[in-house]
């Protein structure tokens, strides 16, 4: 047992140190993205929760090290991944990089090299960690390919941010494939061709320098005003849930931050933030996007979504349960802070509140009344804020969206979250795989509701935006143009490809094309028909 010992702690030792030297090299070359990932891998190596779980199972089962340390990893991993919170299921691939990188030491195993590659390649492995993507030679690695794996993944997800194509979960890839193969990697449909014939060769050459023509319009179009072909303004909005998210946004030309999500700040901790800790996130937020509005939604916790300390009793059904704005209104104390961070903020540029998960009227004006209480508080302090500083609401739950024209009386602005929306309305978990053929934003009663809210904003003068993956859908936007929205808030990647969708597009058009898909009575209609019509803008390519 204690050589065991001895061996973990001479493993977690080199790993940190790896880990450290690793996080020098990315801040000295990478960007903040890639920054912040290493730093959080050198914390979990050193949380004494995470080693100690390993220590203890080798002290208590007489087990060695290298499964002690993939025991507790996994199940580390299965909580993160069973998250809906896609921040949260992230972090599975910190668990899976560091448990990955104490096993290797412990067994003595090399770990792949894209540093060494003496000629242009394209790599294929069973699994790709951050790590060893963030490696990456990339005027010699052509593209990556692996046997198992998410295309959410940190490692993915920076291969494509860097322009290098992948293909994940490819089966028995490695069994078929041999050194020297010639392949064809094509991320965008998700498929590999091996040892392709000439013809194939040269269709794929030509859809290439059609990709690459394609990213210099999108590269072109970073600061240019989003306009319909017939000349109307759009505003492209992005989502965001960290301050360097908002840096990236800026980069892209964007009106503002439409949707700033706030429960990061309260879950990467074992305490409430304070006052003070929340008033410096929202105050440099507000400050980097440089004169543009930030849209911060109030804090959206329960689900899957609870931090340990606040100690929030388990759930037949979370979802539907205790959490948004529910459970804001019962923690007034929790809540009260949160707004005065808000409303302090808002001195330092154009800061709007969002209320969560609002079901009805009346959680509406008692979240108000307790903005202008604390107003109210913050006046008699002497603290500057901004005293006309806008309040909306998320339209996600499908009472809301059919008395959207009472809660636009109540708001300045709403924002329609196509992802619960989608999942109450049609009474699917979007989580759950043996649903997914059902959870879909094509079916047309989820349609009729989203056109409802963007009437009923038009009919009582509130602003309406969108904000989901429906949001940057290349096969929905066209259909979201028609139905009269003019307010996007999208996942950063999707902004410039979204108007380029938009610069293409007849909004007058569109209206005519919407009735015909509100005519339809199926998801499977609806989708057909929109791929008939839009199938270009999906590709993300003009036609060959």
């Amino acid at each position: 047992m204690e050589m065991e010992l001895d061996r973990l702690n001479a493993a977690v030792e080199v790993a940190g140190q790896e880990i450290q030297d690793l996080y020098k090299d990315v801040a000295s070359r990478l960007g903040r993205d890639e920054v912040e990932m290493f730093a959080c891998h050198g914390m979990m190596i050193a949380d004494p929760e995470f080693i100690g779980q390993i220590k203890g199972r080798i002290i208590t089962e007489s087990v060695n090290a290298e499964w002690a340390v993939r025991s507790v990893a996994d199940k580390f991993i299965q909580v993160f991944e069973d998250m809906d919170d896609d921040y949260l299921k992230s972090k599975a691939d910190d668990v899976k990089d560091v448990s990955a990188r104490i096993c290797k030491l412990l067994l003595h195993i090399e770990g792949g090299d894209m540093t060494a590659l003496q000629e242009k390649s394209i790599v294929v492995a069973r699994n790709f960690t951050a790590s060893e993507v963030v490696q990456i030679d990339r005027d010699r690695v052509l593209g990556v390919v692996s046997q198992e794996g998410t295309m959410a993944s940190h490692a993915v997800i920076m291969a494509r941010n860097w322009g290098v194509p992948a293909v994940i979960d490819v089966p028995n890839v490695l069994d078929v494939v041999e050194t020297g193969d010639m392949m064809i990697v094509d991320g965008s449909e998700g498929v590999i061709i091996l040892n392709p014939d000439e013809e194939t060769l040269e269709t794929y050459r030509k859809k290439q320098v059609c990709f690459s023509d394609f990213d210099k319009k999108l590269s072109a179009m970073k600061m240019k005003q989003t306009l319909s072909m017939d000349g109307i303004p759009f505003k492209l909005y992005a989502n965001s849930d960290n301050v360097r998210d908002v840096h990236l946004a800026l980069e892209k030309g964007v009106s503002g931050i439409g949707l700033f999500r706030t429960e990061r700040l309260y879950m990467d901790r074992d305490r409430l933030p304070t006052e003070s800790e929340q008033l410096g996130v929202y105050k440099k937020a507000v400050l980097d996007a440089g004169g543009k509005t930030v849209v911060f939604r109030t804090l959206d916790i329960g689900c899957d979504k609870v931090p340990g300390y606040l100690n929030v009793p388990d759930e037949d059904n979370p979802a539907l349960g205790y959490r948004a704005i529910r459970f804001s209104l019962s923690r007034a104390d929790i809540f009260r802070i949160q707004i005065r961070a808000l409303l302090r903020a808002s001195a330092f540029g154009k800061v709007k509140i969002m209320f969560p998960m609002v079901s009805g009227v009346e959680e509406l004006r008692l979240a108000k009344g307790l903005v202008e209480d604390v107003k109210g508080d913050l006046k008699k302090e002497g603290v500057p804020f901004n005293p006309d500083l806008e309040i909306g609401v998320m339209i996600e739950v499908p009472s809301a969206a059919v008395i959207s024209d009472l809660i636009a009386r109540e708001v300045d602005f709403m924002s329609i979250g196509t992802n619960d929306l989608i999942q109450y309305t049609l009474a699917v978990d979007r989580m759950n795989r043996n649903l997914s053929h059902l959870f879909s934003p094509f079916h047309p009663g989820v349609l009729r509701l989203v056109k409802t809210v963007i009437d009923n904003g038009k009919k009582e003068g509130v602003k309406v935006s969108l904000c989901g993956e429906m949001a940057g859908d290349p096969l929905l936007i066209p259909v979201l143009v028609g139905m009269g929205l003019e307010r996007f808030s999208m996942n950063v990647e999707s902004i410039l490809r979204s108007r380029w969708i938009i610069s293409q597009i007849d909004r007058t058009e569109m209206r005519s094309v919407v009735e015909q898909i509100l005519s339809l009575s199926s998801v499977s209609e609806i989708r057909r028909f929109c791929e008939d019509r839009f199938d270009r803008f999906k590709q993300c390519v003009p036609e060959l």
